[in-house]
């Protein structure tokens, strides 16, 4: 046996049980997002038992055999998710704002992009909210581009601005 430290950290497909934590640190990264749209009663307006019904769901019975949702683990712990849609789009990615800049995140988007490459896809897209500066530097740095194209969700009692990002995954 080794007495070289090891990371504790990894990436896995998500399993029951895990849509508590993934449905928190969606909603907890929305409010960081878009927080002071939402005013002070921010985690209220979001309804988690749907969300974390949802990621039920998606974990259990996915549309299609290739859609995945995974999730970034740091000591066992679930600390990100990304949930991916053939043929090439990256539904959600996410990581809890407390664990941010350690590298689950990118380790969730190699995931993605490894899953989506060995399905066929030959670029990726992605939604993210127009005002994360936090997710556009982390999408800029990962080599994604705008699109040009924006789209706003409703819902929550504001218009929420979402921008198209789109990456080639050919050499």
């Amino acid at each position: 046996m080794s007495d070289s430290p090891t990371a504790d950290v990894a990436v896995r497909p998500a399993r029951p049980g895990d849509e508590e934590a993934i449905g928190s640190i969606q909603i907890d990264s929305w409010v960081g997002a878009i927080g002071e749209q939402l005013g002070r009663k921010r985690h209220e307006v979001f309804d988690h038992d749907a969300i974390v019904s949802g990621w039920a769901n998606s974990i259990s019975q996915p549309p299609t055999p290739d859609h995945v949702v995974f999730v970034a683990t740091h000591g066992g712990v679930v600390v990100g998710f990304a949930a991916v849609a053939p043929p090439n789009q990256i539904v959600a990615l996410e990581v809890d704002p407390e664990r941010r800049r350690r590298g689950h995140g990118s380790r969730l988007l190699a995931a993605a992009v490894d899953h989506l490459k060995a399905h066929g896809a030959t670029d990726i897209k992605l939604w993210s909210l127009s005002n994360d500066s936090v997710r556009t530097h982390f999408l800029q740095s990962a080599g994604f581009a705008e699109s040009g194209m924006v789209r706003e969700l409703d819902g929550l009692g504001i218009a929420i601005p979402e921008k198209l990002w789109h990456a080639s995954l050919e050499a």
